[in-house]
């Protein structure tokens, strides 16, 4: 079997690719990916190889597991990047807009912590700010969810490819570029 499509599908920022594909990679890449984590998390409760956080009382895997429960998540990242990069393409547009929600959300955070930091009475403009760019990163996700996941591709080839629905609607080949 030829495994150089997938491989492409899942692992590489060029091209272009229809809705279907991108919808059908997310849930088949998301149930796996949530498999994979929930059989290691068995397996390391089960054999005991994790411990319990003395706040929270949670289980987290530790060593090898929990170092490949890691290595899923970036996984997991890296593959729902690359389908909606290409998904991105289809619109004519950059797959850098990806990272606008990353970094609104990363920004929200660490004025999260500044605000947290500070004394009671003083935390009024870290948290506005911080709320600011967690609504900000709200924004984007729902803009970046709807123009990738129910909006068509541009019509015919654009500067990421051919249309990836070629001339009829129901020809849509899934190949490299």
């Amino acid at each position: 079997m030829n495994w150089t499509w997938l491989t492409w599908l899942l692992f590489s920022f060029k091209g272009r690719i229809q809705r279907l594909y991108w919808w059908i990679g997310s849930l088949v890449v998301g149930m796996v990916t949530g498999m994979a984590s929930s059989t290691i998390e068995f397996v390391a409760r089960s054999y005991g190889l994790g411990a319990v956080d003395a706040d929270t009382n949670q289980f987290e895997p530790t060593g090898v597991l929990g170092a490949l429960l890691v290595a899923i998540g970036i996984l997991n990242v890296w593959v729902n990047y690359a389908l909606s990069a290409k998904r991105l393409h289809d619109r004519n547009r950059s797959g850098w807009w990806l990272v606008a929600p990353t970094v609104t959300l990363l920004i929200a955070i660490l004025l999260a912590f500044v605000m947290f930091a500070q004394p009671g009475g003083q935390r009024e403009p870290w948290n506005s700010a911080a709320v600011l760019f967690t609504l900000a990163t709200a924004a984007l996700g729902i803009w970046l969810f709807l123009e990738i996941g129910f909006l068509r591709g541009t019509e015919g080839p654009n500067r990421y490819g051919p249309d990836p629905l070629g001339q009829k609607a129901g020809d849509a080949p899934l190949s490299p570029p």
